[in-house]
């Protein structure tokens, strides 16, 4: 463990090599975002109309819900308003996230496969 990180020893790579990467893996799942993507805002508009909010207004409840970060400054008062807070939009914001996520992942992964080939030539 006393080489770990010295400069030389271990590739990196930097957030332009990643974020390159990043955009290619997320092209490859551009279908599977999307939809999440307008799941979210049909939630939303939905969400306005039963909550008696402007479209904008639920738009951006739904997304606040989905990605679970709850400000608490909208809340939900018809049942059906709160079975979409409680279960469907937290759902989707999961799926979205984990697919962010795992992007990310294989994006640092494969960046750092191609600098590991590099350093072997």
């Amino acid at each position: 463990m006393e080489n770990f990180g010295k400069k030389g020893e271990y590739p990196s790579i930097g957030f332009k090599t990643f974020f390159g990467i990043f955009m290619k893996v997320i092209y490859m799942v551009r279908k599977i975002v999307i939809t999440l993507f307008v799941f979210i805002i049909i939630m939303g508009i939905l969400l306005a109309f039963l909550e008696g909010l402007g479209i904008w207004n639920g738009i951006y409840f739904a997304f606040v819900t989905a990605l679970t970060l709850g400000y608490g400054d909208i809340v939900p008062h018809t049942a059906v308003g709160k079975f979409i807070c409680a279960i469907l939009l937290p759902t989707t914001g999961m799926v979205f996230s984990g697919i962010i996520v795992a992007a990310a992942i294989a994006a640092i992964n494969k960046g750092l496969e191609e600098e590991f080939k590099n350093m072997k030539k």
